[in-house]
């Protein structure tokens, strides 16, 4: 666990809405997730998006590269099969284990807050990304950080039926504040992860209700965790497969 700097997540706000005068919210030209995070980790923008190796690194300081994935960890393998023979690496993944949903109503301009909402299990989701990059996961040079927020997901009041909010346009999420920072280095990182104890025999029923994933995300979380050695097939009960937590 890496203790978050409040003020320096404040101040990469502040950026965020610099960027929020000059363009509207959902067509300004970064993402808010990205830009936050970015100016976070490294506030001096000479030091962002720099040429290295044949490749763009999100940020370069000299002591290090840190790059920011939301998602499609599978994009970073060649990068980091270059940047890890000679350099330190960060990879930053941000989730909202907290999230509320702000209407915007695009004809009038007003806007309708909602409540936040608890959702713990959204730790889990960097389970089914890492398999992407489990052959690189542990390697001495590469940290991964999951980054926790609470979270607001804008959305456009353009769908369907009387609210007008049935497969309405998501235009952009913004991190409203800063929760949590795990570190993920080896296998004993994940391990200390998981709902679950060293030795336990598992189903992937159960994993499905413990990571709150389903269908190829889950397939991907467990093939992770079989990849790196924490999850071991260990038999069948009926037509489901039993895995046991190896230590």
């Amino acid at each position: 666990m890496i203790v978050p700097n409040a003020a320096r997540f404040a101040d990469a706000r502040k950026v965020l809405r610099e960027s929020h005068q000059r363009y509207n919210i959902g067509t300004y030209r970064e993402r808010s997730q990205h830009l936050i995070l970015k100016y976070y980790f490294e506030p001096d923008a000479g030091k962002h998006e720099i040429p290295l190796e044949g490749y763009i690194a999100d940020i370069y300081s000299g002591a290090g590269i840190i790059e920011i994935q939301t998602s499609g960890f599978g994009a970073l393998r060649g990068k980091l099969e270059v940047f890890l023979r000679n350099y330190p690496v960060t990879l930053v993944y941000p989730s909202a284990i907290k999230k509320r949903i702000i209407w915007m109503d695009p004809d009038t301009g007003t806007t309708a807050v909602g409540t936040y909402r608890t959702v713990q299990r959204k730790r889990f989701s960097i389970l089914s990304e890492l398999l992407s990059i489990s052959a690189f996961f542990g390697h001495p040079n590469l940290q991964v950080l999951h980054f926790l927020t609470a979270a607001s997901d804008y959305k456009l009041l353009d769908g369907f039926g009387k609210d007008r909010k049935g497969r309405a346009t998501k235009t952009d999420t913004v991190p409203e504040e800063l929760l949590e920072i795990v570190s993920l280095r080896e296998r004993g990182d994940i391990l200390h992860m998981l709902p679950f104890f060293v030795g336990q025999t598992v189903t992937n029923a159960e994993m499905e209700e413990a990571f709150g994933l389903r269908g190829r995300k889950l397939w991907n979380a467990v093939k992770f965790l079989e990849n790196i050695k924490v999850l071991h097939r260990s038999g069948k009960k009926g037509n489901r497969f039993l895995y046991t937590i190896a230590g």
